[in-house]
């Protein structure tokens, strides 16, 4: 399965050795997809809950929205923004819909955007993995 990372979900309190060995891993098993390293950078956060969203400004007690600016109806967390957010699912499925995947476009339940990836992956063939792994990076980003 190229492309698919699974990390756990938050690295915070984790010691600095594992990070470096995370990023190792994800570097690895991103260096042969066509995205830019800044795009793969953020796939990294995003899957260790490191994007600056109102859930993690209000644990920090910085000044944020009560929910997510473009849908209103849930808490922005990076796993909504990527995944669960009306608005978010509406962009997977046109981008989906161009290469004829609109069936993998994430449901509502989707609710961790690392599993619906790997879910994901294991109904493309493998001859579009890579390119199906280049577009969920650049989207996401």
């Amino acid at each position: 399965m190229s492309g698919a990372l699974i990390l756990p979900t938050n690295l915070v309190n984790a010691p600095h050795w594992l990070w470096i060995f995370s990023w190792k891993v994800t570097e690895r098993s991103w260096l042969s997809e066509s995205a830019p390293p800044r795009c793969k950078f953020f796939i990294w956060l995003a899957s260790l809950n490191q994007c600056w969203t109102t859930d993690r400004l209000a644990r920090r007690g910085l000044d944020h929205p009560d929910h997510c600016p473009l849908c209103d109806q849930e808490d922005e967390t990076i796993q909504h923004i990527l995944t669960s957010c009306v608005f978010a699912r509406e962009i997977w499925f046109r981008v989906l819909s161009l290469v004829g995947l609109q069936q993998l476009t994430p449901s509502q339940d989707d609710l961790v955007f690392q599993e619906w990836w790997r879910l994901a992956l294991t109904r493309v063939s493998e001859q579009q993995q890579k390119g199906f792994n280049s577009s969920v990076i650049l989207v996401a980003w």
